[in-house]
């Protein structure tokens, strides 16, 4: 069956994700950054929702393709993952009618989550990755577009916005159901006023800056009070199309050092060269990336996968791996001398330790350790030297440092971890009073 679409019939690059608008228009309140995570997790499995239902992502392509630097952050994802699997979403509150009526449902984004080994593993329920996969109506939400969104809003409200730029308006939403839509259920929006001053115009205001659609809102009003609004839905002048390939180019691209390194990381020939005429100064940076991670051993799938996730997320890797590399350097200089800083304070700690341990002996117990000491063999050279009379019985300076480095290991000295910050939390205390 012929696929039909709301922009022309034309198919979305990879790096539009094909969402159908059931699964737009939606309730529950996600934050930006499960918004962003359930659209990728989408993007990337999208291709085989028809045949299968767990799909993998490497957990570093995620986290860059989320804005993070490393995958450090991963208790951010596994709390995302878990939001997704735990808040129940309202589909198709907008009771959009195709395929012969009203399809209204209710479920969690994803069924399953798991992380391990360097890899996201996710599951769809079976009903919704068929409603998911279904092309019959859909909008298209670019992934690159989305990461430039800074608030949960305002994302919610393009998605919603989006699929009406051929038409240019929305038509008109009951406020409840808006509230419903942008995930600003709480009462505290129960009044408009306070939902257009602290929700409606902050999410136009980034959507006409950061977006390709330009929004404008109408109101609806029963006398004084407002029932409903309606955007207009404008193209920006930020949307871009990038070029196709050229038959012509197409012997010069394989030449180019960039597709070999692309086909060398397990990038298939059609996919190197679209990735190549597309951009390849962004493909350059994704390439060195994924090399650099490598070598620090953060991808543990295959270096292919990151890369492919990459290119098809939008991802900002503008950041060169030169400047990457100087941020590691200066983290690993502030980590050392945060070490040796450590390393200072715990000599300290072992000294002080040690000269109050001394203090405390009792003349009758330092002369009995004094006698043992004698007997050992490290105390057996300065027997001669040894004096039951004297104060620190080993009048001679070699025999009494021999004697002082010895004795802590016989007093029972705590020189362990829980002693250390014991001793620490005390310093700081004292510094403070």
């Amino acid at each position: 069956m012929q696929a039909t679409s709301h922009d022309g019939g034309q198919e979305p690059r990879k790096n539009h994700l094909k969402k159908h608008v059931a699964a737009i228009h939606t309730s529950g309140e996600l934050s930006l950054l499960e918004r962003k995570l359930s659209n990728v997790l989408l993007l990337n499995a999208y291709d085989d929702l028809p045949t299968a239902r767990t799909h993998k992502i490497p957990v570093a392509a995620l986290c860059v393709i989320l804005g993070w630097e490393t995958s450090t952050s991963q208790r951010k994802l596994k709390d995302a993952l878990l939001r997704l699997m735990s808040t129940p979403i309202e589909f198709n509150l907008m009771g959009d009618n195709f395929k012969g009526g009203e399809d209204w449902s209710a479920t969690s984004i994803i069924s399953y989550g798991r992380i391990h080994g360097g890899v996201c593993t996710y599951r769809y329920d079976e009903a919704l990755a068929e409603k998911l996969y279904d092309p019959a109506i859909y909008a298209k939400v670019h992934i690159g577009v989305q990461t430039r969104f800074n608030g949960s809003y305002a994302l919610a409200l393009y998605e919603n916005c989006l699929r009406y730029l051929k038409v240019g308006s929305t038509g008109e939403w009951d406020v409840l159901t808006l509230r419903k839509l942008l995930g600003a259920t709480s009462d505290h929006y129960s009044d408009f006023g306070r939902l257009r001053q602290k929700v409606l115009t902050p999410a136009i205001k980034e959507i006409n800056r950061v977006s390709d659609i330009e929004l404008t809102l109408h109101l609806i009003k029963v006398g004084p009070k407002v029932t409903a609004v309606r955007f207009q839905v404008d193209p920006n002048r930020q949307a871009s199309l990038l070029p196709p390939d050229e038959s012509d180019d197409l012997s010069r691209l394989r030449e180019s050092p960039l597709f070999a390194r692309l086909r060398k990381h397990g990038i298939g020939e059609k996919l190197a060269l679209s990735f190549v005429a597309e951009d390849p100064e962004r493909a350059a940076r994704i390439v060195e990336l994924a090399e650099e991670k490598d070598g620090k051993g953060e991808i543990r799938s295959s270096t292919g996968g990151f890369i492919r996730s990459l290119m098809d997320s939008g991802a900002d890797v503008q950041k060169s791996v030169q400047q990457r590399r100087k941020d590691d350097a200066a983290q690993k200089a502030k980590t050392q001398r945060e070490l040796d800083a450590l390393a200072d304070l715990r000599a300290e700690f072992e000294r002080s330790t040690k000269a109050k341990s001394m203090q405390a002996l009792t003349p009758a117990e330092l002369l009995d350790l004094a006698r043992v000491f004698i007997t050992t063999d490290a105390g057996k050279p300065y027997s001669a030297d040894f004096s039951e009379t004297k104060t620190d019985h080993f009048p001679a300076g070699a025999a009494r440092v021999a004697f002082r480095r010895w004795l802590p290991s016989q007093v029972g000295l705590r020189l362990d971890d829980d002693a250390f910050a014991a001793w620490l939390a005390g310093r700081a205390k004292s510094i403070h009073t």
